[in-house]
């Protein structure tokens, strides 16, 4: 048992040595400075004591006899002794530590610490205003992860509450539901993006508009681990959407009304003098394209003047309205425009009507108006009539303007009420440029 006593204290005597050596290069490097004179004084005393504990072991390998309990007495006491300089030199470090680090490092960690609060709190106020969350579903542990804010949108309160992948799918509106789980499942599992909007029912009932955009999050081998997405509340701005395009369309029927009213005469409901010249325009240019004729009637009230003078203006305004009425029943065939002129004038257009046929629609024209049998005693017939003049373009005879083929008309309503009004003239053209 003699030679382990020996290898035990010989231990001993190396585990010395190492903690002494350890100690004088831990104190060799300008980073230990700030330590001070303890190190120096730890150093002392368990140098001081390292040579007396082995003073003890050589003795005891000469064969020196010291009484046993002595021995071991002093043995152990130095043991202590150096492990108590270790003790407190390894607390003196530490005290000094935090006098000289201590201050800044925890004003570092306080300010970060206030940093990463006030950080958050920014992103969940950041949440709540714009109405953005976010969740995550982790493939391997099928697990879904939710923000605060998704929990408010979904109506649902955050304790007691677990999402999940088939509750989140059946939140949304049930023609919406497939628009969700195909985005889904494109993006685990072809590593795809998405950017998709649809129908939120909440807990309530309430129906919610939300955006989603999400992609594939890969680990390091490129396998998709999660599916991450932002979730918008776009409820307000779907609702503005709405309105404006409900505005929006108001306005246009509202335009298309004041256009229809800008190109009707307020008094008898016809279209008025921009309506036809604008209608005029378009036929003629079919009427060359297609080499189709093209039929006018300028009509007049005969002896109006008159009949104001007798009868006042507003039986003068009825009077314009009832005869405006018959022209109008006259005419059946959809392309066919009576249009009020001016003053007590009308004009017809008549797309695809050569002479005779125009010549016989103004004749059924005079015919109607005379049958309304309205008392005219300023006139020789004693009813109100109309005169009427009849010009056809004809683009296989010559070529002329619109302004042309109306003025034609109004030569031959000119022509009408010289030989008597009460009739129908046709314009007859002298050549082709006429």
């Amino acid at each position: 048992m003699a030679w382990q006593i020996e290898v035990a204290e010989l231990m001993r005597v190396c585990a010395i040595l190492c903690v002494v050596g350890g100690m004088l290069n831990l104190f060799r490097c300008r980073e230990t400075a700030f330590i001070g004179t303890a190190r120096w004084l730890a150093v002392g005393v368990i140098a001081a004591f390292v040579p007396l504990h082995g003073g003890l072991y050589i003795a005891s390998v000469d064969g020196v006899n010291l009484p046993p309990k002595r021995a071991e007495l002093i043995s152990a006491c130095s043991v202590l002794v150096i492990a108590l300089s270790q003790c407190w030199f390894l607390l003196h470090v530490k005290s000094r530590m935090r006098r000289a680090m201590g201050p800044a490092m925890r004003r570092r960690f306080n300010r970060e610490d206030q940093r990463l609060f006030e950080t958050k709190r920014s992103l969940e106020l950041v949440e709540e205003i714009a109405h953005v969350g976010y969740w995550r579903y982790d493939l391997a542990n099928q697990r879904l992860t939710w923000s605060d804010e998704i929990y408010r949108i979904h109506g649902v309160e955050k304790p007691g509450y677990t999402p999940s992948l088939d509750a989140a799918i059946h939140a949304y509106h049930k023609d919406d539901q497939e628009i969700f789980v195909r985005a889904f499942w494109d993006a685990a599992l072809h590593k795809t993006s998405f950017d998709i909007s649809a129908r939120l029912v909440r807990a309530g009932g309430e129906v919610r508009h939300v955006r989603s955009c999400g992609v594939a999050e890969l680990d390091d081998e490129g396998d998709v681990m999660s599916v991450f997405s932002a979730f918008i509340d776009i409820t307000e701005q779907k609702c503005a959407e709405d309105a404006l395009l409900k505005a929006k369309m108001i306005a246009e029927k509202t335009n298309e009304a004041l256009k229809a009213i800008a190109l009707l005469d307020s008094l008898t409901g016809l279209p008025n003098r921009r309506h036809f010249d604008a209608a005029l325009e378009v036929e003629f240019k079919r009427a060359i394209r297609d080499s189709a004729m093209l039929g006018v009637i300028m009509i007049d009230l005969d002896h109006f003047k008159g009949f104001n003078d007798l009868y006042g203006h507003p039986a003068g305004d009825d009077c314009l309205r009832r005869v405006a009425c018959a022209i109008r029943s006259v005419l059946l065939r959809p392309g066919d425009l009576v249009a009020r002129y001016g003053g007590e004038e009308m004009i017809v257009l008549l797309p695809g009507t050569d002479e005779d046929g125009a010549g016989v629609v103004a004749s059924v024209l005079a015919e109607a108006v005379r049958a309304l049998a309205l008392e005219h005693r300023g006139t020789p017939a004693r009813i109100v009539t109309i005169s009427c003049g009849v010009a056809v373009f004809d683009p296989l005879r010559g070529a002329c303007q619109p302004l042309t083929l109306v003025e034609r008309a109004d030569r031959a309503l000119y022509e009408a009420k010289l030989t008597g009004r009460n009739r129908v003239v046709r314009h007859i053209a002298s050549d082709a440029a006429d």
